[in-house]
Formats: C-alpha cells, sequence, structure tokens
C-alpha cells in the first residue's frame, strides 16, 4: 500500500478476529485500486458502512451551501444577535462561493475589524474533516447564547474578538456530501485542466501556505494526485489567500485550526521532526502534557510528531501573521463510538472511513464538542496576557528554561536559555567552585544556518559565555532578569565541570556501543576497540583530536562539548543498532521482530550532532551501517526509540494500527536532509573503495585487517544522494554528491563499463524511451545485423515491462523484437484484461489487443517483454535483419503501470553489428551519442519520468558542503597510510 503511493496518514491497520491476518483500510482511486487488485490484495469498497452511517445517522452534519447549510445558519445567528455580531465575507472560493467568518464581539458592527484582541477559531481546511465546522458553528453558537446569562463569556465578548471561520474549504467540503466522495480532503483545482474532477484533481490548503512551501517532498507533495499535493506556487489557492490577508488584516493573537482525526494538540515547527522552540514553553503550559491535556484523551506534542508538514496553516501563521497557533486534532469515528459501549453505533460504522467519518449523532457530537470547551474558552482568555496563557489545566510559562549540561570540553564556554522577552535587565550569572558571582549580558541568539530564528514572538533563546574557569572546575550557572511589578525573578541553576579544556581541531565520537547486544560484544570488550586508529589516522594527517567515548560517557552536549571542535568524526565500528536487553526483539501483534527499535540516546545523539551542525559544524559520519534504521526503516521512516509518552520506556506495539502510533520514532530525517543520504542498500563483500567527485578524489583504499576480520564486510552501504531525489536547482539546501565508488563485483545498477550509463529509476505511469536510428540501407540480411547491449533491470514482475520497439523509417509498421538470449517473453502484462495499462499507454494498442483474454498481437506488431528482476547486468540481442535494406528507428522502452515498481532500468554498452564490418558502440562516457531521448509516446503522460544519462545509482560516500559520509568504516580500511590519506581529504574539506 505504502509503496504505491498511499500517505502513512491514509492508512488504518485492523487484525483479523482469528489473529492471522490483518486488514488495512485506504482511500484509492479507482486506477490505483484495479493497480492494487493486480498485486493480488483483496481490496473491497466500505460503501456498506457508509449506507447504515446514513440509515440510522440524526442529520447532524450538513453542507456549507445552500437552504439550511452551515452558511446560512452562522449568517441567521450573527443576525440575530447583531449588537455582538457581524458577518464577513472575506473572501471567495475556486467555484465561486463566499468564505464568510462570523465576527463576535460587543458592538460588533460598529468596532474596526482588529481593534480588540482577537481570537481565530477555524475548521474544514480539509473538506472530510465533518466533525470540525461542527466544533466551530457550535462554539460561536455557545457564545452568542451565553452572552448575558454566563458571566465570563460576556465578559470575553466585550473585551475580545472571536471570530469563527467554519468552513475553511467550501467547494471540497460540499463536494464531500456527493455521492462516492466522502473522503475527499481537498478543494476542486482541476489541476490537469480536463474539465472532469478525478483523483489527481485538488490541492491540500494545509500544504499551500507560503512559509516553508515546498521544503522538500516529504512534508508536501509535488504530485498532483497526492492527498498532500501543495498546489503549483506558494498561496496558488484562493482559499489561502483569503485566509492569509484576513489574518494579516486583523491581527489575531490565537488561533485553534480545527482538524479531524488522531486525538492530538499540535503545536510549534512541523516541517522538521524534534524540533523545539521558544515559544513551545506557552503552548506546554496552555495545552498539558499525556498525563493531563486540555483536552481530555488528546496527546499535546510538537506539529512534526504526528509527520512533518511544509507549507501548512500554523507554521505560515505564526512565522508570518505572529499568531499562536495550535492544532486540535478531534476524535475519530472509533474513538467516538467506543466512547458510549451501549449506545447503537458500533465500530462496523467506521469501517472504510480511516477514522474520519465521525457518527451523525447529535449525542457523540456534542460531548465531542463539550469536552474541547475548557481549551477553546480558555484560549479567548489568554489573548490579553498570551505569553501567560489561561490554562484549563492549570498550566505556568516558567520565566526562564535553561539549556542544561554537565560537561564541558572548552573555555569560553557559550550557555543559553530561553526566556521571556518581556523580561528586562536579562543576565547570565555564574560562579566557578563557589567563588565570588560574575555577571554577563545576555545576547539574543539568531538562530542557526537552517533553524532557531522562528516560533519566538514572546519568548526567544538567549546566550552568554562563561570564561576564567580552569579543567577541573565546576561551574555554577543561572540566569536572572527584571519582571515588571515583580522585581527580579530568577531561573533553575545547574552546575557543570570543566573537563577539559580542549584545544584539538576534531573530536572523535566513538559511537560503537560495546555495551549493546547488536553485536553482542565479548566481556573482553570494555573500551572502543577503534578510537585509536581514528585518533592515528587523524594525527597522521595533521589535525588533533580528542575521543569521546558514548558508551561511558553519554550523549555530547552540543554547546558544552560539541562547539569547541571544528569537526566531529562520528563513528560505529561494528555496531548495527545501539540497543539495549529489551531492544533486542520488539514486541508486536506479529510476534517479536528484530531490528526495530534503538536505546533513547541515539536520538538525542542525533539531535546533539544536529544542532551542532545547525551552528557551523562540520561532521564525518562512518560506518558499515551507518543510514541503517532497521527492519522496517523504510516503511517508518526511521526506527523506533521509545514509547509515546515515555521516551525512556521499552516501544511495545499492542496493535496493528500501533506500528505508527504507540513508538516513538528516530527518524532518517538527519540522514536525507543534513547528511545527503536519501537512502542505502546493503551490499556485500566489496574490496575497497575509489573516491571521486571533488571531495575524494585521489585518494582510495582496499578493505581488510583485523577490524574486517571481526566484522566482515558484508552489508557495506549503497548510498542513494539526496539530491538525485530532489534536484539542487529546486532544493540547494539539500546539495549534496556521490564522493565514491565500491571496487569489487559492479553492483546490479552501476555501469558497467567505464563511468556512465544509461538509467532509467521508476516513476509511475511512465514511458521512457531511449530510440535511435540505425542505418541499414547498404547492408544484407544474410550479413545479420543485430543491436546488443547490456541490460540491468528490477521492475515489478509483470506490471512493469522493459521493450524494444523497432519500426521501419517513416512507417508504421511497429513491433516490439525477442532478445536473441531468450530473456525476453511474450506473455501479456498482469491485469492485462483490466484495461487500466492500455488506457495510461494506448501506444501499446500496437502490440497487445485488450480484452477477455487480452492477448499478445496489436494493430501492427506483437509483444515481446522483460518483466521482474535480471539480477544484474545481462547480454541482450535484438535481430535487425528484417530491415536489411532499409533505416530502422529502434526504442528501448520501460513502461510502467499506475503504481509500485523495483529500481528501474539500466542500459550500457550498446552496439550496432554485421558480420561484414566494425561493430558501432556507444557507452555514453562523452554523451548519447547516435541515441536521443524523445519523451513518452502520443498519450502517455508527460513528465513521469525519463531515461537519463548518469553514473552509479549507488555510491560508496556522499558530500554536502558541511558533511561527509562513508557507507564503510575507516576503520575497515586495511592500510593505515591509506586511511589517513582519506581522513585527510575529508578533514580538508570540512576544515581546511
Amino acid at each position: 500500500m505504502l509503496k504505491s503511493g498511499v500517505d502513512r496518514e491514509e492508512l488504518r491497520i485492523t487484525r483479523s478476529a482469528d489473529g492471522k491476518k490483518v486488514a488495512v483500510q485506504a482511500i484509492l482511486g479507482a486506477v490505483q485500486a484495479e493497480q492494487l487488485r493486480g498485486d493480488g490484495l483483496d481490496l473491497r469498497a466500505q460503501q456498506p458502512a457508509a449506507d447504515r452511517r446514513a440509515a440510522k445517522g440524526d442529520g447532524v452534519f450538513k453542507p456549507y451551501g445552500g437552504a439550511g447549510g452551515i452558511r446560512e445558519q452562522i449568517v441567521a445567528a450573527a443576525n440575530a444577535r447583531p449588537g455582538i455580531a457581524k458577518v464577513v465575507d472575506f473572501g471567495t472560493t475556486l467555484k465561486g462561493q463566499p468564505l464568510t467568518a462570523i465576527k463576535v464581539t460587543k458592538n460588533a458592527r460598529q468596532l474596526r475589524d482588529g481593534t480588540r484582541k482577537a481570537v481565530l477559531y477555524a475548521s474544514a481546511q480539509h473538506a472530510r474533516e465533518w466533525i470540525t465546522p461542527e466544533m466551530t458553528r457550535r462554539l460561536l453558537l455557545h457564545f452568542l447564547n451565553g452572552y448575558g446569562t454566563d458571566p465570563e463569556l460576556t465578559r470575553l465578548v466585550d473585551t475580545t474578538e472571536l471570530w469563527f471561520v467554519p468552513v475553511a474549504n467550501p467547494d471540497g467540503y460540499d463536494h464531500t456530501f456527493t455521492e462516492g466522495n466522502r473522503l475527499w480532503r481537498k478543494n476542486l483545482r482541476d489541476n490537469d485542466g480536463d474539465g472532469r474532477l478525478t483523483t489527481a484533481d485538488g490541492v491540500d490548503l494545509n500544504r499551500n501556505f507560503a512559509y516553508k512551501w515546498g521544503y522538500d517532498n516529504e512534508g508536501s507533495s509535488a504530485n498532483p494526485a497526492s492527498q498532500t499535493y501543495r498546489g503549483a506556487r506558494p498561496q496558488s489557492e484562493p482559499e489561502t489567500r483569503a485566509m492569509d490577508d484576513l489574518t494579516k488584516r486583523v491581527r489575531f493573537t490565537y488561533m485553534l485550526n480545527y482538524h479531524s482525526a488522531a486525538q492530538l494538540l499540535l503545536y510549534g515547527i512541523g516541517w522538521q521532526q524534534a524540533t523545539p522552540s521558544p515559544d513551545d514553553l506557552i503552548f506546554e503550559a496552555l495545552l498539558g502534557d499525556d498525563a493531563k491535556p486540555a483536552v481530555p484523551g488528546y496527546d499535546p506534542d510538537l506539529g512534526a510528531e504526528l509527520y512533518t508538514t511544509n507549507g501548512e496553516t500554523d507554521g505560515h501563521m505564526t512565522n508570518r501573521r505572529h499568531i499562536l497557533a495550535v492544532t486540535p486534532e478531534m476524535s475519530t469515528c472509533e474513538v467516538a463510538v467506543e466512547s458510549v459501549p451501549d449506545d447503537e453505533w458500533t465500530l462496523a460504522d467506521c469501517e472504510g472511513g480511516l477514522g474520519f467519518t465521525f457518527p451523525d449523532s447529535e449525542a457523540l457530537v456534542q460531548a465531542e464538542f463539550a469536552k474541547n470547551i475548557p481549551l477553546a474558552v480558555a484560549t479567548a482568555a489568554s489573548v490579553k496576557t498570551p505569553d501567560r496563557p489561561v490554562s484549563p489545566v492549570g498550566g505556568t510559562v516558567p520565566d526562564f528554561d535553561p539549556d542544561t549540561f554537565s560537561v564541558s570540553y572548552g573555555d569560553p564556554q557559550p550557555v543559553a536559555v530561553v526566556a521571556r522577552r518581556s523580561l528586562s535587565a536579562k543576565r547570565m550569572r555564574f560562579r566557578v567552585n563557589g567563588g565570588p558571582v560574575r555577571t554577563r549580558a545576555l545576547t539574543e541568539w539568531n538562530g542557526g544556518e537552517r533553524y532557531g530564528d522562528e516560533n519566538d514572538e514572546y519568548f526567544a533563546e538567549y546566550r552568554a559565555r562563561v570564561e576564567g574557569a580552569e579543567p577541573g572546575d565546576e561551574v555554577e550557572v543561572w540566569f536572572t532578569g527584571r519582571r515588571a511589578g515583580t522585581g527580579t525573578v530568577e531561573s533553575e541553576r545547574f552546575t557543570y565541570k570543566l573537563e577539559k579544556k580542549s584545544k584539538a581541531g576534531v573530536l572523535v565520537l566513538a559511537n560503537e556501543d560495546y555495551t549493546g547486544l547488536n553485536p553482542d560484544y565479548p566481556p573482553s570488550v570494555t573500551a572502543p576497540k577503534y578510537a585509536a586508529q581514528y585518533a592515528q589516522a587523524l594525527e597522521s594527517a595533521g589535525y588533533a583530536s580528542e575521543t569521546w567515548d558514548v558508551d561511558a560517557q553519554g550523549v555530547p552536549h552540543h554547546l558544552g562539548v560539541l562547539s569547541h571542535f571544528k569537526a566531529v568524526a562520528w563513528y560505529l565500528g561494528d555496531d548495527r543498532l545501539a540497543m539495549d536487553t529489551q531492544d533486542v526483539a520488539t514486541q508486536t501483534p506479529l510476534g517479536p521482530l528484530p531490528d526495530l527499535d534503538v536505546r533513547r540516546s541515539q536520538q538525542d545523539l542525533t539531535i546533539s550532532v544536529r544542532d551542532y551542525l545547525n551552528e557551523g559544524g562540520k561532521l564525518l559520519h562512518t560506518g558499515e551501517t551507518a543510514g541503517y534504521f532497521g527492519l522496517l526503516g523504510d516503511t517508518l521512516g526511521g526506527v523506533y526509540y521509545g514509547l509515546d509518552g515515555a521516551p525512556d520506556a521499552d516501544c511495545v506495539i499492542t496493535t496493528s494500527a500501533g506500528f505508527y502510533e504507540e513508538c516513538l520514532i528516530l527518524a532518517d530525517d538527519f540522514a536525507q536532509y543534513y547528511l545527503g543520504v536519501d537512502g542505502r542498500s546493503p551490499r556485500n563483500g566489496p574490496t575497497g573503495f575509489t573516491g571521486t567527485g571533488d571531495v575524494l578524489k585521489g585518494t582510495g583504499g582496499t578493505f581488510g585487517g583485523p577490524a574486517v576480520a571481526d566484522n566482515p564486510l558484508n552489508e557495506a552501504g549503497s548510498l542513494q544522494v539526496t539530491s538525485d531525489t530532489l534536484p539542487p536547482d529546486r532544493f540547494p539546501q539539500f546539495r549534496s554528491e556521490a564522493s565514491a565508488e565500491y571496487i569489487g563485483a559492479t553492483g546490479p545498477f552501476d555501469p558497467v563499463e567505464g563511468e556512465w550509463h544509461m538509467a532509467g529509476e521508476h516513476t509511475d505511469d511512465a514511458y521512457m524511451r531511449l530510440t535511435r536510428t540505425i542505418d541499414l540501407t547498404s547492408v544484407t540480411a544474410g550479413q545479420q545485423p543485430k543491436l546488443g547491449f547490456q541490460l540491468s533491470f528490477d521492475t515489478e514482475q509483470g506490471y512493469d515491462h522493459v521493450i524494444v520497439e523497432a519500426h521501419t523509417t517513416g512507417q508504421d509498421d511497429w513491433t516490439t523484437l525477442p532478445d536473441l538470449n531468450g530473456r525476453t517473453s511474450t506473455a501479456v502484462p498482469a491485469d492485462c484484461a483490466a484495461g487500466y495499462l492500455l488506457r495510461g499507454h494506448p501506444w501499446l494498442l500496437r502490440y497487445l489487443t485488450p480484452g477477455t483474454p487480452c492477448t499478445a498481437t496489436g494493430t501492427s506488431g506483437s509483444w515481446n517483454a522483460f518483466t521482474g528482476d535480471s539480477g544484474g547486468w545481462r547480454q541482450v540481442a535484438f535481430d535487425l535483419s528484417a530491415y536489411a535494406g532499409r533505416q530502422v528507428e529502434v526504442s528501448v522502452s520501460y513502461v510502467t503501470d499506475p503504481a509500485t515498481g523495483g529500481a528501474g532500468v539500466f542500459v550500457d554498452d550498446t552496439r550496432v553489428t554485421t558480420t561484414g564490418g566494425e561493430p558501432v558502440a556507444e557507452g555514453f562516457e562523452s554523451g548519447l551519442g547516435a541515441w536521443s531521448v524523445p519523451g513518452p509516446p502520443q498519450g502517455s503522460p508527460a513528465g513521469s519520468g525519463d531515461f537519463t544519462r548518469a553514473r552509479a545509482d549507488k555510491t560508496a560516500a556522499v558530500s554536502t558542503k558541511d558533511s561527509v559520509f562513508l557507507g564503510f568504516g575507516l576503520e575497515q580500511v586495511a592500510d593505515p597510510a591509506e586511511r589517513a590519506a582519506t581522513i585527510k581529504k575529508i578533514m580538508k574539506h570540512l576544515i581546511g
């Protein structure tokens, strides 16, 4: 399902009654469903559940437009209370509907908008989330009806502007009330301009805002068919622009942007995993924690906890409009149904809805609304003192939040604190070994290279430097400021020990996990095995170093330790995954599984190193399993490191759905977006490496020695370069390049000769062609003209194919050619009778005839194709004698279906031969030669990928301006001189 392009958040997984199978629910388009059926999945439409819901519903949910719709209701409610309510049409949708807000405040119609402090309640950016308009509509009525009778609500209306936008996506929302479209998410943008509304249309309005728009392709999608399609450009949609204009005009203090369905209270940074920010202190007080959340049963957390997002509402409102924005993710259908066990609603009524189909039950809707009221009212009450919110759970915001550590490796030592902006006379105070107190002014930190200067409207990070300590000294640090009306306030104090006053340029970060269990080290190993080799190599290269042993010393703090070094050499040694005993086998509904869980320290270490790079640090990361994220790494986007809500506890998966919900994930984002490694695959038995590119050219080494004897090089990292996936002209922040090649057996997708080949990397719905014309006008059939080349392919068996097409130049006698070595087949594509492949690629009708059964001949020729996995490079050859005396155009074509695939198709060492002359060869070393890439034939989608001239698809090393990543351990290079030469070249690149 995931490989077919279904978003992770679109899945629901349940176990069958007998416990032997899992049922997966997903939102699929028609073509996608057809293809997955062809893959052997037993797909069943869930419409019966929708019928049951409709049959017993209370009629709670209404469309936006039309008689009795939500807009009519809220306009009527506002007109019934003209003294405190005003209708504001703040824009028009793509389809011409008014975008309507209701402003509630005393003298609403006389008072200029934005005169008073304001709060915005919005919902239904995503069309299918029906519970959210009811939340906002009922909240509007709650304030209107409570005015004059409820003292708290009356006071808020008298002193505050309360704005309500029940439906931010009216077109999409109304579309969900039409037959078969209940789970539509986006607006109704006709992306392909064909005049029809299909699953390829619509823009996700919660990915269309300008802030961080299109930062990567994970937090939003460039694919119009994706549920998270971000649009053609920032704020391309009228609904987005209207909301932005409203917030620019009114200048709200707080915003609650209601979504469903996940029972979460999301705040802070969403575009990057695990990134706290200063104003989080406000949200932590307002929203509570897992044990005591502001909405019972909801989980407060950072925005990226659910998944990363970019171009989303909260980030834009916070950083462009200075609004404290929160996204409450309201309850799923399943949670709502189970909240009242003895009513008529059951889990069967939720089938097929992926949690979004909240029951049409007045009682359940009202209960969901009621438990959200305290937070909604508290948010309104907080606009007067936004940095001291009125918390429904009694939370308070500290004036200071120091960034503490216990060990320092240098002096001067920078220290940091998040502090309330409104404090005056902010100072850092310290004393050494209990001596006299010294004072330094605090300076606001402006952030690092990628993060640190956002979400800081009311709090900010401040820095100062401790000076004058010597090795062995203990330094006590605290922070003070002056609060108006109170006087001096003080932070908690922390103490660190200055262990070293290092002058070395490089820190060797030994992360061998010799106390761990993957592998299980013998008792004799009580210290890092390879740290001395790294220190020696650095010394030979002219760089002094210190060593930090993670097993013995824990995680080094990015300011306390790492900041004192120009570069860090982080190596893994023999370690595969850092594990405690409980991590070796993770309990899941499928039984205990290996390689799923690591120590929490690995998450903390990754974030500390990321913080170091963000502030200008440089990194060498090396290890045979560097970038390995365990058994489910590709599926999860990382590896577990603890239980959600209890990060130090063992990860345990209790339900099938819990694979995505119950445990915390050490994400692969750092490797992808900072170190330039988009993925890795294991490579068995390389004998050495050769440096390439600007960084490592001229270096190389042979693998061997004691390290390889102890740890055979059987899963070296064959690395995918991030810039090959995210082109640097579009994503310059992720610029990365291949920097080494393995020596030994050629990989299946590496050039088979020289450095270049033609690569057709898989994309769905593609028709890639590599084409040339061959002049046989002076060649006879007896001279046996042939086309030969070397071919490597990994395609979805039966669904994606490689064909060699041929026709006489200028004629329509197209056919496909059989491989003279017998590797092609005349078997028609799987699911050919279903028709979707031929509808997507009508050119294939020349070789295939649809029907039941589908046949392997077409309007002009016949079908011969490669499919599946070639198992590496293969010699293939094709008889051209039928075209003797003429010119023939041939194409090596890679044709894919709508979803799922392998690595793709790779071509090298092409030759045209006859018995009477020299072969005409082309290996693509200096260009395409006589070959060209004409694009897909008429009828196939354009822009779905094509052949490109490329070097090896996977590499032994990747470099960025700040890092070098090796898919092997430097200790596995046998010759100390080669190790030293390699690390010298790396350090010269990193620090000069």
